[in-house]
């Protein structure tokens, strides 16, 4: 059963306004479409003619409804200039074509439109009084459903059409479109140039893309394929730091896949202000400029992720396009897992393994905090609905299932029939399946009937017991998981295993498809080590119960990732001295980075004196992601001399996140000499102001009231993105019934910047004041982004639960404040009980205690 947090956390995925969705209607074949656009920079004006040429489905076409939004439509026409008899209603353009298509016969339609100030689609970007150095530039971004903001068309994914952009832009200037450069044309009266892009092979329309500034290039050849990336003049070393992997990764996807790359050229720009991390638009990725990094940041940061992500679409998502969103997550789980899978042959199956581990917390996370739902489901407001962390990071765990059920060879055998059965075609999840029947023999239908189109996954609690009678092993097995319609009792092998110090590892392999399961093992001799699913392969999660000994053990020798992340997440239940020193050795040790990152925050969460001394120790640990856990476990706990203890961090390290994490921990020591050192750290330059952000959740998590009119000061538009968002975050958790807080935050929902609207909206959230629900609702009914109106919807619904249910929420947290002093209490004598006169493994006596007060 889950947690009563949980159960009162997780809500319905599908909002009031969800209803089922199903791809529309195609009486008419978009066969190409031709755009010829012109910019005005200052005024943010597009002024443009679509061309688009179509061909009657299936009966006589007497008309044509393109979508249509925000745009002035100031003519209709036929190619030979006669004018159609049109109008615009509710997002619609309905065209009457005169003399009726018949079916197989082609015509074409001309619109010459503009659109003025565009809040979606089509983006311009320039200085302004509180950016002056921002540059010059347009670009566009169609995913979902975007591109009929910025040029009429059928804006759906399953079609496809062959497109060319002819543009015309400052001489100055650069234009990055979809396909082959065509010509480049100078006016020099006018001091301008045109570009003519091509695009020969068949896209849809929201990967159409148009990127238009000053930029620097660069272009690597891949045999004789063109590999270039964009970037603003003077960031070129940025650019090579952040792209430079990328022909790497097509050379690796295309031997994986055995399929080429299927395009002409790929390029990458990266552009000011983008909405999203990157756009797999075809051929020609547009790339946030925030992924550009200096080479302080490169120390534990990379754009690999995102490039590899990216890139993988060019096969997933453009050459082969799901037929409507509900089945996008053969997009965008597939470029996760392709993304894993470069991390894996790039830096090997430690790298991999844990990064999987991520990919499915972050899962877990949304799962259990805010809705569970199936992958594939035609049940939603809008499309972007669907983007979360059930299609992109669950989707590519059960990606990986499947890999292991079949075993790479056949894995890779069958996906490379599911990419040549299906290129440039759209697709469902039933052509996934048959492809592997096609290669395997095996029909898969039973498991993506549970994994994919039911809900949740199985929560395991395991026990181990050995019986010295019968000289055998007791293994209990429970399903935990609520089971309802949507989720059931999961059927799946599982591998167990029994490692000894003397002979080989047994493994046997086990059926779960029960609430309750025990399964026994005839052994010659007592194991020293047990694992339960020892290489991590099935997506669940795993409350883990064995002899501290064996635990330890797999903790500190297990050959697998997985297995050691399970042992050391199990023994952060167990407090005891001995556990504190296996955890302390992972950390002085030459453990993966990921390994000693679990065994930090085992520590943070046992919160003993003991082992916050081991945290002190092992401040200087020597991979920065290892030293960053280490500084945010050392936030658990509290007082002055977790503060020293942080200080130095946040002081100086290598890595700005190091001194992110230990500014955000130093906030959580709740220390009275927190505020001045978070303070001083504002004034920290840093990549991304990441530092600097890091004090903003420092004075969040620190509830100091001082610090409300600092996070004020940093949330005008002019400040840097990444402190604003900060501040913004902590003032929600800072000033809870301050009206002029909830004032400001109201204002910041008509911000500029995206993301600032977004943080400000989970900043009301958090401060669950009724009277900001009129404006929220408001917005959420004026604004156009799917991912804002839909924050809005569940913020208003989280605030109104919070006023229904005060009484039922204070309770649940006064107990869990008072189980954790309980605790506290409990873990204190028990520690003195065993320190008392006992030697610790490094020769000093632990039977004085430093005064270090824990949650």
């Amino acid at each position: 059963m889950p947690s009563n947090r949980q159960a009162l956390a997780r809500r319905s995925f599908a909002l009031a306004s969800a209803k089922p969705q199903y791809a529309p209607d195609r009486p008419a074949a978009v066969e190409h479409i031709a755009l010829v656009l012109r910019f005005d920079f200052e005024k943010h004006i597009l002024f443009a003619t679509c061309r688009t040429t179509l061909s009657a489905v299936g009966k006589p076409l007497h008309a044509i409804e393109m979508d249509c939004a925000d745009l002035i439509i100031k003519s209709v026409h036929s190619a030979a200039g006669k004018r159609m008899e049109h109008e615009t209603v509710g997002g619609k353009l309905h065209i009457a074509l005169g003399q009726p298509v018949q079916p197989g016969k082609s015509t074409v339609v001309v619109v010459e439109y503009e659109a003025r100030q565009p809040r979606q689609g089509i983006y311009f970007v320039s200085p302004d009084e509180a950016y002056p150095d921002k540059p010059v530039q347009v670009w566009t971004q169609g995913q979902d459903q975007d591109a009929h903001y910025w040029f009429p068309c059928i804006d759906y994914p399953n079609a496809k059409a062959t497109t060319e952009i002819i543009a015309t832009v400052p001489a100055d200037f650069f234009v990055l479109s979809n396909g082959v450069l065509a010509e480049v044309s100078a006016d020099k009266s006018s001091k301008t140039k045109t570009y003519h892009w091509k695009m020969e092979t068949p896209h849809v329309t929201y990967l159409v893309s148009c990127v238009a500034g000053k930029f620097a290039e660069h272009t690597d050849m891949v045999g004789r394929l063109p590999v270039s990336y964009y970037v603003r003049p003077g960031r070129e070393e940025e650019g090579a730091r952040s792209f430079g992997k990328t022909p790497k990764m097509i050379g690796f996807f295309a031997d994986k896949l055995d399929v080429p790359y299927p395009y002409v050229k790929y390029a990458q720009i990266a552009v000011a202000d983008f909405i999203f991390g990157g756009m797999e638009n075809t051929t020609a990725t547009t790339q946030t400029d925030t992924t550009l990094h200096d080479e302080r940041a490169h120390v534990d940061f990379s754009s690999d992720s995102l490039v590899a992500h990216e890139l993988a679409h060019q096969w997933f998502g453009d050459l082969l396009t799901c037929k409507d969103w509900s089945h996008a997550w053969l997009n965008e789980g597939f470029a996760t897992y392709f993304d894993a899978l470069f991390r894996e042959h790039d830096r090997g199956p430690d790298e991999f393994d844990y990064y999987r581990l991520q990919l499915a917390a972050r899962y877990f996370e949304e799962d259990s905090q805010r809705y569970r739902r199936p992958i594939v489901t035609n049940i939603y407001s809008e499309p972007i609905d669907l983007f979360d962390r059930h299609l992109y990071e669950k989707g590519a765990c059960v990606l990986h299932m499947v890999r292991r059920m079949l075993g790479d060879e056949l894995w890779w055998r069958a996906i490379h029939r599911y990419v040549e059965d299906n290129a440039y075609q759209n697709v469902e999840t039933i052509d996934l399946v048959r492809a592997i029947e096609k290669v395997t023999g095996r029909n898969l239908l039973p498991f993506f009937d549970q994994w994919i189109f039911k809900a949740g996954h199985p929560e395991f609690k395991v026990r181990y017991q050995w019986d010295e009678v019968t000289k055998s092993v007791l293994v209990a097995v429970a399903q935990t998981q609520e089971t309802s319609q949507a989720t059931p009792v999961f059927s799946l092998p599982l591998t167990v295993a029994f490692g000894f110090r003397q002979k080989p590892e047994l493994k046997y392999q086990i059926f779960c498809d029960k609430n309750d399961q025990t399964f026994t093992f005839a052994l010659e001799q007592k194991p020293d080590a047990f694992y339960f699913d020892p290489q991590g392969d099935v997506l669940k999660t795993v409350e883990l119960h064995a002899p501290r000994e064996m635990l330890i053990r797999q903790a500190l020798e297990d050959k697998h990732l997985s297995g050691r992340v399970d042992a050391i997440r199990a023994l952060a239940r167990d407090s005891s001295m001995e556990v504190v020193d296996a955890l302390e050795r992972l950390l002085a040790g030459k453990a993966f980075w990921g390994v000693q990152a679990e065994a930090a925050f085992a520590l943070g969460k046992i919160r003993t004196d003991h082992a916050f001394q081991a945290l002190v120790r092992a401040r200087g640990v020597a991979h920065p992601k290892a030293r960053r856990a280490v500084a945010d476990a050392l936030g658990a706990f509290r007082g002055d001399e977790a503060c020293d203890a942080l200080a130095p961090m946040l002081r100086r390290d290598e890595s700005y996140f190091v001194e992110s994490a230990a500014a955000a921990g130093i906030g959580k020591t709740r220390s009275a000499k927190a505020f001045a050192l978070l303070r001083k750290a504002l004034s920290k330059q840093s990549w991304n102001d990441v530092v600097r952000a890091g004090a903003m959740r420092g004075f969040g998590h620190l509830g100091d009231e001082r610090a409300i009119d600092i996070c004020l000061e940093w949330t005008p538009y002019g400040k840097p993105p990444s402190s604003r968002y900060a501040a913004i975050e902590a003032l929600g958790k800072l000033a809870t019934g301050n009206k002029a807080v909830r004032e400001r935050l109201l204002e910041l929902m008509d911000d500029k910047n995206f993301h600032v609207r977004i943080t400000a909206l989970d900043a009301l959230e958090e401060l669950h004041d009724r009277a900001a629900i009129p404006a929220i609702e408001n917005l959420a009914a004026q604004d156009v982004d799917g991912r804002l109106k839909r924050r809005c919807v569940e913020a208003a619904r989280a605030i109104r639960e919070y006023q229904e249910k005060p009484s039922e929420m204070h309770v649940l947290r006064d107990e869990i404040d008072s189980l954790r002093e309980t605790n506290k209490t409990l873990l204190d004598r028990l520690e003195r009980l065993e320190a008392a006169g006992k030697p610790h493994a490094n020769g000093r006596s632990q039977g004085s205690r430093r005064k270090v007060s824990r949650r």
